[in-house]
């Protein structure tokens, strides 16, 4: 577990799933992710969450509230530690929790982990041009505009550009207070 001021980073669970198919039902979500907008069977969600158990380039975690409150997640995709480099992602599943600050907190707790205990040296990001509040949150954790990808997501019947940033382990630079790992639960 990671923990930070506010939430704790857990090991997604079986029971999360409930959660996950809400939020992947979720039209409006699922567009600013860049998902595909179709509606999933909860059967579709067991396989995915059976893939990620034995996928070693992919890491889903919960993100929870210290009262035990599930948010959302944040994965490491794409994770390929000979070239110490990998994608992340992040959603904030509950609305009323969006816009508080607990995205820019979970990104920075995992570029924490990312750089100094995977010892990865480059993570990316991807957003699509519409979501002005995810490149707002991923700039303000240090993440650098790379370049566009010019029409590269197919949405609502047109071509979207996708926004690529990057942040290298020496540009990261910690909060005064570290997220910690922890042995406990």
């Amino acid at each position: 577990m990671i923990k930070t001021e506010r939430l704790h980073l857990w090991a997604l669970e079986r029971h999360d799933l409930g959660k996950n198919y809400q939020w992947a039902n979720d039209m409006e979500l699922t567009r600013l992710a860049g998902s595909l907008p179709l509606p999933k069977a909860m059967g579709e969600l067991e396989a995915w969450y059976n893939n990620l158990q034995t996928n070693p380039e992919q890491r889903v975690l919960a993100i929870k509230l210290h009262d035990g409150a599930y948010i959302g997640n944040i994965e490491l995709r794409d994770l390929d530690l000979r070239c110490a480099n990998a994608e992340l992602g992040i959603i904030i599943g509950e609305a009323n929790y969006r816009g508080h600050g607990y995205g820019s907190e979970a990104v920075r707790a995992m570029c924490d982990f990312a750089f100094r205990q995977l010892r990865l040296h480059r993570l990316s990001v991807h957003v699509l041009e519409e979501n002005e509040r995810a490149l707002k949150m991923f700039q303000k954790c240090g993440f650098i505009l790379e370049g566009v990808q010019r029409q590269a997501f197919f949405q609502e019947g047109r071509y979207w550009n996708v926004r690529a940033l990057s942040l290298l382990e020496d540009e990261y630079r910690p909060l005064p207070t570290q997220p910690t790992l922890s042995e406990e639960d």
